[in-house]
């Protein structure tokens, strides 16, 4: 019984300092299915993606007209530059950055939400220690993959909460919130543009 109070106490000690599973976002329920799709499909980054959207019990179609929203990624990217140099002249710190270019799209409408998700980590490279190097920077490529999967995942649910406003134009020209039918925040109710 003692023991049973105390991981009540426990969980709730947790719960109010705002303690949660590494990577888990509130998404709403909209975006209980989502079609994933990518240049590497197979690669890292997809991997890692597919984990996050797992634990954040988001199930992935394999059919883009199944999910209500799509994430596509058009390019990755990764760079590694000399950021500090020694006194013999050799590299003696690594920057590397790591690079995503995505899509959101809803379905059913002409709206595409563009992004990019970037992450940049540094190290310090000792010629005398290539394989602790090499170690670090492994390990930073698998951190940096989770923090694009997060930034991406962050993205989505801020685009599912609060999505795109289509704009239409009427017959006269002038653009109109789709939802509204107002005039846009860039045009005044006389049809010139505001300043």
């Amino acid at each position: 019984m003692n023991k049973l109070i105390a991981s009540c106490l426990i969980a709730l000690t947790l719960s109010a300092c705002g303690w949660h599973i590494r990577g888990a976002i509130d998404l709403p329920k909209d975006l209980s299915q989502l079609y994933i799709s990518a240049i590497d499909s197979k690669g890292a980054l997809m991997t890692e993606l597919r984990q996050l959207l797992k634990t954040n019990r988001v199930s992935l179609v394999d059919d883009e007209s199944q999910a209500n929203y799509s994430l596509n990624i058009l390019e990755e990217s990764k760079d590694r530059r000399t950021a500090g140099v020694g006194g013999d002249t050799q590299s003696s710190s690594y920057e590397l950055t790591l690079k995503a270019v995505y899509e959101i799209r809803l379905k059913n409408s002409s709206e595409v939400t563009k992004a990019t998700a970037i992450s940049v980590r540094s190290y310090n490279y000792n010629p005398g220690s290539i394989n602790s190097a090499t170690q670090e920077e492994i390990l930073l490529d698998q951190e940096m993959r989770r923090e694009l999967a997060q930034q991406m995942l962050r993205r989505l649910n801020a685009v599912v909460t609060n999505p795109p406003v289509e704009k239409n134009t009427s017959k006269d020209g002038k653009s109109k919130d789709s939802k509204s039918g107002n005039p846009t925040s860039s045009e005044s109710k006389n049809g010139k543009a505001s300043p």
